[in-house]
C-alpha cells in the first residue's frame, strides 16, 4: 500500500510532516491540514516561517522542557499561538543532551536503545503532561495544531501516537508514521551540528545511533504499556487522561472525514 505521509521540505527544519490521510478502522480518514508534527524549529529561515503561516496552523505545543525552550527558542509566527506543554516535565528531561554529564553517564551505563526503551514505557504515566496537549488540541478544535520536540521522535511520537490511537488508526499505521523520523536523520544531524546539541563526548557508535533513530521497539514499549496498564487507548483516554465521550467525539469530528 502506498505510503500517506506527507513530509513538508523546509529550509531550517527537518521531520515536518502533515499527519493527514491515514484511515482509521472505521473507515474514515483522517483530515489533512489540521495536525502537523515536526523536530527543532528554532533554525526556522523566514521562507519556512510563511510556509508554517500558509498551512493555516494556528497553535504549537512545544514539548520540550524549560532548558531546550530556552536554548533553543520557537520563532514568533504571527497569528500562531505558542503553548509550552512538557511532556517529561515530571521528571529530569531527556532533552538535556549535550551539557548534562548525568545523561551522558546514563548512556554508558545502559544497552544501546535501553535508555530509550524504558523512556517511552513510562512516558504512558505522564498524566497532567498529556493532558496540557489534548486541552489546547481541544480549544478551537477547527484550528491547525503543530505539536514538536527535539527530534520530533519520542516525545513527538508519543502525542501523534495517541492522538492517532483514539481517532482510530491501526497500530501499523502508527509505527509507520514514527519510523519515518529515519528518512529525516541527515537532517537532523545537521540541524543540531548547527546548534549544537549532539556533542555527546566519549558515547560508543551504537549508543548514539539508538539515541536518534526511531526503532519499533521504542513506540511498541509505549503502546503495548498502554493496553498492559489500562487495557485499551479507550479506557486510557476516559479514565487515565480524563477525557470524556465529548472530547473524544468533538476531536473526531473535526479530525476526521
Amino acid at each position: 500500500m502506498k505510503s500517506v505521509l506527507r513530509e513538508i521540505k523546509l529550509e531550517g527544519g527537518f521531520n515536518f510532516r502533515d499527519l493527514g490521510g491515514y484511515q482509521t478502522k472505521e473507515g474514515r480518514t483522517v483530515r489533512s491540514g489540521m495536525l502537523f508534527r515536526s523536530g527543532n524549529l528554532s533554525r526556522l529561515t523566514e521562507s519556512d516561517r510563511e510556509i508554517v503561516k500558509q498551512l493555516g496552523i494556528k497553535k504549537i505545543c512545544d514539548l520540550r522542557g524549560m532548558d531546550e525552550v530556552e536554548r533553543f527558542p520557537d520563532p514568533i509566527i504571527d497569528d500562531i499561538t505558542w503553548h509550552h506543554t512538557p511532556i517529561l516535565s515530571e521528571e529530569k528531561m531527556l532533552g538535556q543532551v549535550g551539557d548534562d554529564t548525568d545523561f551522558a553517564d546514563q548512556l554508558r551505563k545502559t544497552k544501546p536503545g535501553e535508555l530509550l526503551m524504558n523512556l517511552n514505557q513510562h512516558m504512558v504515566t505522564y498524566k497532567s503532561a498529556f493532558r496540557k496537549v489534548f486541552q489546547v488540541l481541544l480549544t478551537e478544535p477547527n484550528h491547525p495544531l503543530l505539536f514538536h520536540c527535539m527530534a520530533g521522535k519520542d516525545r513527538t511520537g508519543a502525542v501523534a501516537a495517541l492522538i492517532l490511537r483514539i481517532l482510530g488508526v491501526p497500530r501499523e499505521k502508527i509505527l509507520e508514521d514514527y519510523l519515518y523520523t529515519n528518512e529525516t536523520l541527515e537532517q537532523m544531524a545537521v540541524n543540531f551540528t548547527e546548534i549544537g546539541y549532539n556533542d555527546l563526548p566519549n558515547i560508543d557508535q551504537d549508543v548514539l545511533d539508538a539515541l536518534f533513530e526511531a526503532r519499533t521497539e521504542y513506540i511498541n514499549a509505549f503502546l503495548d504499556e498502554i493496553d498492559a496498564k489500562y487495557g485499551n487507548i479507550d479506557l486510557y483516554a476516559k479514565e487515565f487522561l480524563g477525557l470524556s465521550e465529548n472530547d473524544i467525539k468533538v476531536l473526531k469530528s473535526h479530525l476526521l472525514e
